[in-house]
């Protein structure tokens, strides 16, 4: 019989790995509502997982594409549907997949398709050109613990405390109705017993002088008659003599004179001992005491009674004491119902609150009302809420604090030359990596006119916002003032004269700045405090550290000297092969995790045993060369500084004559 699906869900997606988290929620919603167990919810996951996956790195290995997921929800099983236009996963002449003959291949993804089929109860791959398709069906077993949890939903806090109140309270008054009511039916028994003793001992004593007197028979029967008639507990009594010859009967008086037989298996010389006999009528009780005149025996006593009267009271009296409790319960029931409301009213209060809060709503606050745990309890949760929302806020703020910082720092880099100019007789190559997100280092290289180049880095002391900002005014004042000047002392000076008012205590700068000309091919260069030029002379052949007397700009001067006064210009001629290396401390206090400085000894040394006797030209493997033996001495130890520096490489031009330098004190 053809049976018609319940439900059909198509999806389609990028066959991307980023795209395996939204096909697993399509997945997994659609198994929960199929009603499959949470188990197979997982296992077909990673079945449906491993088939796109398949898909996304074979059949579209060269190419991307998409990936169509059909599910078709039947009453007893459901059928995943994997669908791409790639590539053939191996088909055979008749379009399907041998999956056994995949597996002993060891092809990559056999064992993923192996994995499938033991997943899932039938697998089928069909494929022609242009269309492939994956058919994985998954039968739907019966969950009963779904029925459970939907049980255990249906009751609130509220009525499962009244129910489990109710439930203790029940086994509490049941087992104390079971023992009290063992007890007083055990002793009414016994008082019955001691009663009907108590009424043979009587009888025996008026008996006794009634066979001394020498009565009628007639007032025997009339004895045993009273007394009978007086005790409906009582089935029979008779009197006998000695001889077990019946004196009086209250069942027939025809029985006089007869000799007595005792009921079923009653023991007559037990005296005063109740004991059990039965008949057609039921269970009875007989109970024999003698009649006695001294130390003889004149008679018997035999008494027969039931307790059946006797139980029929217990009952109604039990049936009784059954309705009122019913009664007792039910209003205790109610009560408990309306006291829980008390109770659990503060905890439903909460758990709406923390439903609430799990959605999104960190405003609401509990209110603080209950017995003293509860309001403890609240107490504390409107605490970590308010804490929450205060480090939402702080969050948000970091977030946006954070962004501005990573956009400043995306402007700070702007304000580095994107390109390095063509300078003639000169090869250049600058590097810059700041500590954090922006930093307080600088480099530049600009034209000051058609024959004079300045090339500076800049140093100011921290990091972060404040150094950032320092850096974009002093770059935009260095390049404003530079204007139509050849000397580095002049440009510096007029920069410090510009700038020194406006820059905050505590804050100054170091900087190393060059102007470079290049029909002389002199460089003139100052230092305001900063680290030493390295100059590669291939003259001399060795590192010589030029490092001209200044003072950071920003710091306060005692007495008359001025800024300029402290500046002291340098200037060198540059021959084809000479080397200079212009650079921040970032690299010489760079450290390791043990905090181990990398040092200037060790950048000389670079110069000195690589550079010099490695005869490298190139201004871009130099910088490698640097960089490289700086990452090997940090190591993984978090860079605590910016790191700046610009390599120069002099090369040929047409005049050529001896490296020289020459100092100059500008007045």
């Amino acid at each position: 019989m053809f049976r018609k699906p319940v439900r059909e869900i198509n999806g389609e997606y990028q066959a991307e790995e980023k795209s395996l988290p939204a096909i697993q929620d399509m997945v997994r919603e659609t198994c929960i509502n199929a009603g499959m167990s949470r188990r197979d919810v997982s296992s077909v996951i990673l079945a449906i997982e491993e088939g796109v996956t398949n898909i996304i790195r074979h059949a579209y290995l060269y190419e991307r594409g998409m990936v169509r997921i059909r599910i078709v929800i039947f009453k007893k099983r459901v059928v995943f549907s994997l669908i791409d236009n790639g590539r053939s996963f191996q088909p055979d002449s008749d379009g399907r997949l041998d999956l056994n003959k995949l597996v002993e291949s060891g092809r990559k993804g056999g064992l993923g398709f192996y994995m499938i089929n033991k997943i899932m109860d039938s697998v089928e791959y069909l494929s022609t050109p242009g269309f492939n398709e994956m058919r994985m069906t998954k039968l739907v077993s019966h969950q009963p613990e779904k029925a459970r949890l939907f049980m255990g939903r249906m009751f609130t806090i509220r009525v499962k405390f009244s129910l489990y109140t109710f439930l203790i309270m029940l086994i509490i008054i049941a087992g104390a109705y079971l023992f009290i009511d063992s007890r007083t039916n055990k002793n009414f028994h016994q008082h019955l017993h001691d009663k009907v003793a108590s009424l043979s001992k009587t009888i025996a004593d008026q008996a006794g002088g009634y066979i001394l007197n020498r009565r009628s028979d007639v007032e025997f029967d009339e004895l045993v008659s009273s007394y009978l008639r007086a005790n409906p507990e009582l089935v029979m009594v008779i009197l006998t003599d000695p001889a077990d010859i019946i004196l009086a009967d209250s069942r027939d008086i025809r029985n006089l004179y007869q000799e007595y037989r005792a009921p079923g298996d009653v023991n007559m010389t037990e005296f005063g001992v109740p004991q059990i006999y039965e008949t057609e009528e039921g269970k009875f009780l007989h109970i024999t005491n003698p009649i006695t005149s001294g130390d003889r025996i004149d008679g018997m006593v035999h008494i027969s009674y039931t307790d059946r009267r006797l139980d029929e009271q217990i009952n109604v009296e039990r049936r009784k004491i059954i309705v009122l409790t019913l009664i007792g319960l039910a209003f205790g029931i109610g009560g408990i119902y309306l006291l829980s409301n008390y109770f659990v009213s503060p905890i439903v209060r909460i758990v709406e609150r923390v439903r609430k809060f799990s959605s999104g709503d960190i405003e609401t606050e509990i209110p603080l009302e209950g017995v003293e745990e509860y309001f403890e309890i609240s107490k504390a949760l409107n605490e970590m809420i308010n804490r929450l929302r205060r480090d939402r806020k702080n969050i948000i703020e970091r977030e946006r604090v954070a962004k501005e910082i990573e956009v400043a720092g995306q402007i700070q880099k702007t304000l580095l030359p994107e390109k390095l100019p063509d300078i003639p007789g000169l090869s250049l190559d600058a590097f810059y990596r700041a500590a954090s997100r922006i930093g307080g280092d600088l480099y530049d290289v600009f034209r000051i006119d058609d024959n004079n180049y300045c090339l500076l880095v800049a140093d100011v002391a921290g990091k972060g916002i404040p150094a950032s900002l320092i850096m974009s005014v002093l770059r935009t004042v260095i390049r404003i003032l530079a204007k139509g000047k050849k000397s580095s002392h002049d440009i510096l000076t007029s920069v410090n004269n510009y700038i020194k008012d406006d820059i905050p205590p505590g804050i100054f700068i170091t900087i190393f700045l060059a102007v470079y000309d290049v029909k002389s091919r002199k460089l003139n260069f100052v230092s305001a405090g900063h680290n030493p030029l390295i100059y590669l002379s291939k003259d001399a052949g060795e590192v010589m550290l030029l490092n001209p007397p200044g003072v950071p700009l920003g710091l306060p001067l005692s007495g008359e000297m001025e800024f300029s006064d402290k500046l002291e210009e340098h200037s060198i001629k540059l021959v084809a092969g000479d080397k200079l290396f212009v650079y921040s401390d970032g690299i010489t206090e760079a450290m390791d995790r043990s905090s181990e400085k990398y040092g200037l000894e060790r950048l000389i040394g670079i110069f000195n045993d690589q550079i010099q006797n490695g005869k490298l030209y190139d201004p871009k493997e130099i910088s490698q060369l640097v960089l490289s033996d700086i990452d090997r001495h940090c190591g993984f130890a978090t860079q605590t500084d910016d790191i700046t520096f610009i390599t120069i490489c002099s090369k040929e031009s047409k005049k050529e004559g001896q490296s020289s330098i020459e100092t100059r004190q500008i007045s």
